[in-house]
């Protein structure tokens, strides 16, 4: 019953200082679009289907021959380059399914987390830091990925740093306290 109370309140913890991130510390905010209109246009005339779109594009699934390699690097070299997460059709701004998602997603990882230290047996405060690493650990194996080969924006990063770290920190407070090995 203390893992189950610690993943909730350690979920909410993160949750809370999400929100606290991004609504009112800018943390990993991105850039409106430029000429808004035209793109959302030039968007909607040709592509239909939801996903996840790379430029200049490439059909992984089919063996390039060098020469179709060649066109491809060259191609990337010359740039430009992006990704685009796409939805056709629209959807409600901070609506109640999303807010839930991400809450029962923060209330899942406190779990894990709070799993974690149970089976260390640790004391409180070895109990933050291992909340804490286990932030800075999930950050460095996506979002410095998601940096090195994608190309995401330094400063984007970097908030998703702080928010995993300082996040996991907060919440590490509370899991430790509640799943502390006690005497």
């Amino acid at each position: 019953m203390r893992l189950i109370i610690a993943a909730i309140l350690g979920g909410i913890i993160m949750f809370a200082w999400g929100a606290i991130g991004h609504m009112f510390l800018g943390i990993g905010e991105a850039q409106p679009m430029p000429n808004e209109t035209a793109v959302a246009a030039a968007l909607k005339a040709n592509i239909t289907e939801a996903g996840i779109y790379f430029m200049p594009g490439m059909d992984m699934k089919k063996k390039m021959t060098p020469d179709e390699e060649a066109a491809y690097t060259a191609k990337y070299k010359e740039g430009p380059l992006a990704i685009l997460v796409y939805r056709p059709a629209g959807d409600d701004l901070l609506s109640v399914k999303q807010l839930g998602v991400e809450l029962a997603s923060n209330i899942a990882a406190a779990l894990v987390v709070g799993m974690i230290l149970t089976f260390a047996a640790v004391s409180w405060g070895r109990g933050v830091i291992i909340s804490t690493l286990v932030g800075l650990a999930a950050w460095l194996s996506i979002n410095v990925s998601y940096w090195n080969w994608y190309g995401f924006p330094t400063n984007f990063v970097t908030g998703e740093l702080i928010e995993q770290v300082v996040g996991w920190l907060l919440s590490g407070f509370v899991l430790g306290y509640i799943l502390r090995r006690r005497e």
